[in-house]
């Protein structure tokens, strides 16, 4: 049996019809049920929020493959799945463009007020906004080179941005390349961040590296929430010491209503959606379904 605890793309159905399913896209938020059903398991398909840890695995005895439906791990714990022999499959790659596509959109239109302008013209007005920018020859750091981080920079590319790159376990264009956090923020006019949540990365983003950016700079993160100490975020926007955030991603998801982060004209937050859409759901449940398949037989 398979079982699937979170939402999947219709076509991954499809492609495991041969196979028996239970499929229950709230089942994540159900830990005895899951648990119980997982008894009879020899795949499991999740997202990020299943936690795939010590309590689950011991539940499932007959556990042989994992499917994650994202890139994401810090819901799996993978040295568990190593020890047991237990396959892990991971669609690397397979959303990188549709948030390389967030990233820049976004921040177009992040720069272009086209946000608040929509909002004005909905309300009657009509005020021709003209302190918009372009986002040519803007510096852009683009934190951690994997598929997605490589995506954004080669689009930035395209829109004539100056483009500077940190990863250190990566092998970076030299022209592009930075030795350190604080070289690559240095100057910037716009910060992606694309690496995972780490004990390392946690709170890359702090009190000391935010300052380190000028005063209009602009940061989207596309990654995890945690990467960001949104505390010290809130602190330099406050006062005025940062230009702006495009947060897809919270520290705490769904943020608090009493969140003081989304009080700000400057701060653009949508839903943990980069990576979500059609296209990329579908190349995703397809890679999963089909590594769930080859472990299987």
């Amino acid at each position: 049996m398979i079982v699937i605890s979170e939402r999947v793309h219709p076509i991954a159905l499809e492609m495991l019809s041969s196979y028996e399913i239970y499929y229950d896209p709230d089942l994540y938020s159900q830990r005895g049920a899951l648990l119980r059903v997982l008894s009879r398991a020899r795949g499991l398909i999740v997202r990020n929020k299943t936690q795939v840890d010590a309590e689950l695995l011991a539940h499932a005895p007959h556990l042989k493959v994992v499917g994650r439906l994202g890139v994401g791990l810090d819901n799996i714990q993978t040295d568990l799945l190593s020890a047991q022999g237990i396959q892990l499959i991971v669609p690397r790659g397979a959303n990188a463009v549709s948030v390389a596509e967030y990233v820049l959109g976004m921040l177009i239109a992040f720069q272009r007020h086209l946000l608040a302008l929509t909002q004005q013209v909905r309300q009657g007005g009509w005020i021709r906004d003209m302190s918009g920018l372009e986002i040519d020859g803007r510096t852009l750091a683009v934190i951690g080179y994997g598929a997605t981080g490589q995506a954004v920079a080669q689009r930035a590319q395209a829109f004539h941005m100056r483009l500077r790159v940190y990863d250190p376990f990566a092998q970076v264009p030299q022209t592009w390349a930075t030795s350190t956090l604080e070289e690559v923020l240095d100057g910037a006019d716009v910060v992606s961040l694309h690496v995972p949540l780490t004990a390392k990365t946690f709170h890359l983003l702090n009190e000391k590296t935010l300052a380190i950016l000028p005063h209009h700079a602009t940061v989207i993160n596309t990654a995890r929430g945690e990467l960001i100490d949104e505390s010290q975020l809130l602190a330099a926007l406050t006062k005025k010491q940062l230009g702006g955030a495009i947060l897809d991603v919270r520290e705490v998801e769904p943020p608090k209503a009493s969140d003081e982060l989304l009080g700000l004209a400057n701060v653009w937050c949508t839903p943990h959606i980069a990576g979500l859409t059609e296209d990329s759901q579908i190349a995703i449940a397809r890679y999963v379904a089909q590594g769930l398949i080859g472990v299987l037989g």
